[in-house]
This record gives structure tokens, C-alpha cells and sequence, in this order.
């Protein structure tokens, strides 16, 4: 199968083992020196902050990707995985 970045970024993100739903698509991280995708970019949504929709990313290795199907991405998701990429706030990205 054949599929745009745009397409892509329009997949859940599927948690094999548990079947819950992880988040979606946001970005991807690419080697430039092996022009290959190293790993995905996932926009999770904060338990803590789910009142204002602030959402925490995370980055899934490429090695954790299991299937990319036609509407979901299945990954085998690990607990050092869990809120590993710092995203600024609001005013952090106003002030600096």
C-alpha cells in the first residue's frame, strides 16, 4: 500500500495489546542520512489538562510500528513510551 504523509497523519493510532486507541498522528521523525522514517509522532491527549484539550506527544520508534492499515496504525506501545517529547504551552510559546 502506498500512502501520502496527509493520509497518514489522518490514522489512529491503535495500541496492539490492549486495543485502545493512543492518540493520532501529528508528525514524524526522519533519518536524513538513510531517507527512512525512524519514528512516529503521536498527539495524546492529557488526562490532567483534558478539561482545556492540551495534548502531550509521544514517539513510537519505527520498530514498534506492527501495521499500517488503511484507517488505524497498529503499534506494540511500551511504558517508556508513555509522555516522552516536552511540548511547550501556550505561553511558553508566546514568551520565548
Amino acid at each position: 500500500m502506498i500512502c501520502s504523509m496527509m493520509e497518514l497523519m489522518e490514522k489512529a493510532v491503535i495500541d496492539v495489546a490492549s486495543g485502545e486507541k493512543i492518540g493520532n498522528l501529528c508528525d514524524m521523525e526522519v533519518d536524513t542520512k538513510s531517507a527512512c522514517v525512524s519514528a512516529l509522532i503521536v498527539a495524546v491527549k492529557s488526562k490532567t489538562n483534558a478539561l482545556f484539550g492540551k495534548c502531550e506527544r509521544i514517539k513510537i520508534g519505527w520498530g514498534h510500528i506492527r501495521i499500517i492499515g488503511k484507517d488505524a496504525v497498529l503499534v506494540e506501545c511500551c511504558e517508556e513510551m508513555k509522555h516522552v517529547i516536552p511540548q511547550k504551552g501556550l505561553f511558553d510559546k508566546i514568551w520565548n
